[in-house]
């Protein structure tokens, strides 16, 4: 007879749609409480769901002879229940090191390069409410939306969460009543980490008022992601009504747009900045609540926004426009920027004596690198196919800025000083970048190591300055 927890598992799979008969299910295991009671509960119920399961192992090298006990555990518990296994070793520091992330961040990144490599249907991870109700409290904390403030969902393209129906204390719970051991990782305990503070210092203040603090947060989580995808379905709808995408514009009616809720004619912008950049990662409210204004402006405003973009009125449409292919692009015009023409050749069309010869006025760099550069930097799926050029802006200096090197990536400000670039004088550069790599700096000359022309390269972006 099945357990409560794991009668209340299998609704909430059945729920949530996660799987179909047939499939075949890779559960991601790390030997912890949370992902044991996930492999215990899934090669339970395996046979009845009518389901092939498998089990993957990540070791990320971060905690020496600890992580390698922790590889040998799972191996032995997997053999136990003739789960076949697959082990991914993965290096997070030095990937760490050489991307200038946290280390956090490059064992998630490398943990979830090394699920996609997997041959799985689906792939089953155990996050449960605590993580999703830190999740929800470290997006509130950074600022975020209504998709933030949902949280985790329970079905993201093949990632499946079964165990987001149960808490922290309920899978440890599992594990003590069938005798389940499971590993503890020691930087769970590390206070200096973000999401451990909340979990050790804030969620448990939160509960020192409602000892449902947890479950409160996940259902208003709920409720939220439910809300999202009502929006979403609308926003949808309200951009077939009233948006034109054309080959050199985007045009949005200005009558049907003002007539709309102020939280839908929002994320209708956001949506349409999105789409005609190419991406949807720092487009943030300033760049939203720009393009509204122009609602209330005279025909002939415009205002420069993120990625080169440039919104403006005219007549009865608000116009957006992205950098052309071979369009000259300058933000700030007036105020001292250069203006900067990108245009594409084959490589053929360029002598080697072209490529070694130039100066700081003409660059050429490798135009399939761009396409490299916003694949990895969160462009979507139906964007990936974009003009590379639409993506390259002429802009200041911001935070998170970096430009690539030999063997990895430095970032902007620590190169700039590194340089002797006057503090003064970094504050009135300007850089070609992509999202946030910069790709060259006009006033030194430099480009990314990155996006450099090779031998391999058969296309070729050139970058001229116009003016100076």
């Amino acid at each position: 007879m099945e357990s409560e927890i794991s009668d209340r598992v299998r609704r909430y799979i059945s729920a949530h749609r996660m799987i179909r008969e047939g499939q075949s299910i890779c559960v991601a295991v790390s030997g912890g409480a949370d992902s044991m009671c996930l492999l215990f509960l899934m090669h339970e119920m395996a046979d009845s769901l009518d389901i092939t399961l498998s089990a993957v192992h990540i070791e990320h090298g971060i905690r020496g002879e600890a992580s390698t006990d922790d590889m040998h555990y799972v191996e032995e518990q997997c053999e136990r229940l003739g789960v076949p296994l697959t082990i991914e070793r993965v290096d997070a520091p030095s990937v760490a090191r050489a991307t200038g992330t946290t280390l956090e961040e490059a064992a998630r990144n490398e943990r979830y390069r090394a699920f996609e490599q997997l041959g799985a249907d689906r792939i089953a991870l155990a996050h449960h409410m605590n993580d999703q109700a830190e999740t929800v409290l470290f997006n509130l904390a950074r600022g975020t939306g209504i998709r933030g403030t949902g949280g985790i969902q329970p079905v993201r393209d093949r990632y499946i969460r079964p165990i987001l129906c149960l808490t922290r204390q309920e899978t440890e719970e599992y594990c003590r009543r069938y005798g389940i051991e499971y590993r503890t990782d020691s930087t769970n305990e590390d206070t200096e980490l973000s999401r451990n503070r909340i979990r050790h210092r804030v969620i448990g203040e939160l509960e020192m008022i409602n000892d449902q603090a947890v479950r409160h947060i996940c259902e208003t989580a709920g409720d939220l992601q439910e809300i999202e995808d009502y929006l979403r379905s609308v926003t949808e709808r309200e951009e077939e009504a009233c948006v034109s995408y054309l080959k050199d514009r985007t045009e949005i009616d200005i009558e049907r747009l003002s007539a709309l809720h102020p939280v839908l004619a929002s994320r209708l912008v956001r949506q349409v900045l999105s789409k005609v950049a190419g991406r949807s990662k720092d487009i943030g409210r300033k760049h939203v609540e720009a393009v509204l204004s122009l609602m209330k402006g005279q025909s002939g405003r415009q205002t420069g926004l993120i990625y080169g973009l440039r919104a403006g009125r005219e007549f009865g449409k608000i116009v957006v426009r992205a950098p052309g292919r071979y369009e000259t692009v300058s933000p700030d015009k007036g105020n001292g920027s250069p203006d900067i023409r990108f245009d594409v050749l084959e490589r053929e069309q360029l002598s080697e004596e072209d490529i070694v010869k130039d100066n700081n006025y003409t660059k050429y760099i490798d135009y399939a690198t761009i396409i490299d550069a916003v694949e990895t930097d969160g462009l979507p799926e139906d964007a990936k196919e974009a003009d590379p050029l639409r993506l390259l802006t002429v802009r200041k200096r911001q935070p998170g800025d970096y430009i690539s090197i030999k063997n990895g990536r430095k970032k902007l400000k620590d190169l700039l000083i590194e340089e002797k670039i006057a503090p003064d004088r970094r504050d009135e550069m300007y850089f070609v970048s992509c999202g946030q790599e910069i790709i060259w700096i006009p006033d030194t000359g430099r480009i990314g190591e990155r996006c450099k022309v090779t031998d391999t390269t058969e296309k070729v972006i050139r970058m001229e300055i116009k003016n100076g």
